[in-house]
C-alpha cells in the first residue's frame, strides 16, 4: 500500500491500548522505529509506521505513565493491525481507592493474575474443543480485559488466555493462542484476569478493578527464562499491596 499524496509507502499499522482499562490510547505516546522511517499518530490509539527499511523490525514505545516497551514486527504493508498493550507504571494515574500491587520478580518476567474467589458472573455459552481459534462466554457488564482465567470445576489449577478486542458486543472472542484443553461448559470456571511485565530493574505494578471483599486471594503465575512459578498472595482492598517473587 503507498498513501497516494506523498507516495509514503505504509510499513506496519499498529494500536495501543491501555492494559488496565481496555480503552485505546494516543495522547503523551512516544513510538519510533528503530529501524528508521516515519511515524504518524492517528486517533483511537492508532499509529502508522512509514517507510521502514526492514521486514521484521524493532519499535520502542515511551510513555509518562505506561512501561517503556521495545517490540519486534514485521512488515506487512497495513494488511493486519498489530494490537499491544500498554502496562501501567507508578506514575499511573488512577482514582483513589483502587487497589494496587507492587512487587519484584526476575527483570523481564510474565506475570499473569487473578482473584481466587472472583465472583464475575462469567459463563460459557458453548463448550470449547482444544485448539478452536474462537471461544464463547458472557460477562455481565463492559468487556475490559483481553486476559482470562478458565478451570474445570473439580480441578484446581486451569490456564490463563487472551483474546482479541471484540469489535462489537458479540460473545464469541476470537483467542491470540488455542487453549490447551477442552472445556464443557456445564462443568468450567471463566473469570477476568491481568497480566504486567517487570522492568528492566524486576518491578512491577498491578492496578485491580471490582475487588469483591476487603481481602481476596490473589493467585499468580510468573514466567522468566522459561520456568513457570505458580503461587497466590493475601491481598487488601483499596490499598497498596506488596509482593516479593525473587
Amino acid at each position: 500500500m503507498v498513501l497516494q499524496e506523498t507516495k509514503i509507502r505504509l510499513s506496519k499499522v499498529v494500536r495501543l491500548r491501555d492494559a488496565f482499562t481496555g480503552e485505546p490510547v494516543s495522547a503523551g505516546i512516544e513510538l519510533r522505529s528503530l529501524a528508521g522511517g516515519g511515524v504518524e499518530k492517528k486517533g483511537e490509539g492508532y499509529f502508522l509506521l512509514l517507510d521502514v527499511g526492514n521486514d521484521e523490525f524493532q519499535i520502542e514505545v515511551k510513555s509518562p505513565v505506561y512501561q517503556r516497551q521495545r517490540l519486534v514486527l514485521k512488515a506487512d504493508r497495513g494488511e493486519v493491525v498489530k494490537e499491544i498493550l500498554l502496562y501501567p507504571s507508578f506514575a499511573y494515574p488512577f482514582r483513589q481507592g483502587t487497589t494496587s500491587v507492587r512487587g519484584r520478580a526476575k527483570p523481564k518476567s510474565v506475570l499473569k493474575f487473578h482473584l481466587g474467589d472472583a465472583q464475575a458472573g462469567c459463563r460459557m455459552i458453548g463448550d470449547y474443543k482444544r485448539g478452536q481459534e474462537e471461544i464463547s462466554f458472557y460477562l455481565k457488564g463492559k468487556i475490559q480485559s483481553v486476559f482470562w482465567y478458565i478451570r474445570k470445576k473439580q480441578k484446581e489449577k486451569g490456564e490463563y488466555f487472551c483474546t482479541e478486542y471484540p469489535e462489537d458486543e458479540s460473545e464469541t472472542y476470537r483467542l491470540r493462542r488455542p487453549l490447551k484443553e477442552d472445556y464443557q461448559k456445564k462443568d468450567s470456571v471463566i473469570c477476568p484476569a491481568q497480566e504486567c511485565i517487570a522492568d528492566e530493574g524486576g518491578e512491577f505494578y498491578l492496578l485491580l478493578a471490582d475487588i469483591p471483599k476487603d481481602t481476596c486471594i490473589l493467585k499468580y503465575s510468573c514466567e522468566s527464562e522459561g520456568k513457570v512459578t505458580d503461587g497466590e498472595a493475601e491481598i487488601f482492598k483499596g490499598r497498596e499491596n506488596y509482593i516479593l517473587l525473587s
